[in-house]
């Protein structure tokens, strides 16, 4: 009886550490080359609708969710429409950091991951690229999350281009002797 109890207390354990391991996000840092200045983003409404915890590699009772509609709140790629064949051309580039803040062992908040996006200006798609095993930001990105998909661009979703293009044309239209 006593082992049994162990196990079960080692299992809870090892999953509150993975649980409190992840971070909520709570900035979104831009810069580019249309920016003046990093653009941060710390309104608790927009940080808080993306989240780097999802995605391909993400499973639910031992199930792919990344593309469940039900499972898409949070993302910033739309997974569902699956990774371009070609990265885009002749688009302004941003690179995109999230900071997280974690529980344990303090609120620290500090960098959980990064990514490249693009948008075309003159329509309303956008796409990010997850750093591949090349690129500086990989080591980092994978030691928080692997989605196996590293190296490639996605879709945006709409509700990034929706609340954080506008931060970036508002910050960009803002700097003097800005392009329109």
């Amino acid at each position: 009886m006593n082992r049994i109890l162990a196990l079960a207390l080692l299992v809870m354990m090892s999953t509150a550490e993975t649980a409190s391991a992840k971070g909520e996000t709570v900035r979104i840092e831009i810069t580019g080359a249309s920016l003046a200045t990093p653009l941060k983003i710390t309104d608790p409404d927009i940080v808080g609708r993306f989240s780097i915890w999802n995605g391909p590699g993400v499973t639910v009772n031992g199930q792919q969710v990344h593309l469940d509609p039900r499972y898409q709140d949070g993302t910033f790629i739309d997974w569902p429409k699956g990774q371009l064949a070609q990265a885009p051309t002749g688009l302004r580039r941003y690179e995109v950091s999230f900071y997280c803040a974690f529980e344990h062992p303090t609120e620290e908040v500090k960098f959980c991951y990064g990514v490249t996006y693009a948008y075309d200006a003159s329509s309303d798609h956008g796409y990010m690229y997850l750093p591949g095993p090349a690129d500086q930001a990989f080591k980092s990105n994978t030691a928080a999350i692997s989605h196996g998909v590293e190296g490639n661009w996605f879709h945006t979703t709409g509700s990034w281009e929706k609340l954080v293009r506008p931060l970036i044309e508002k910050a960009t239209a803002a700097r003097p002797g800005a392009e329109p």
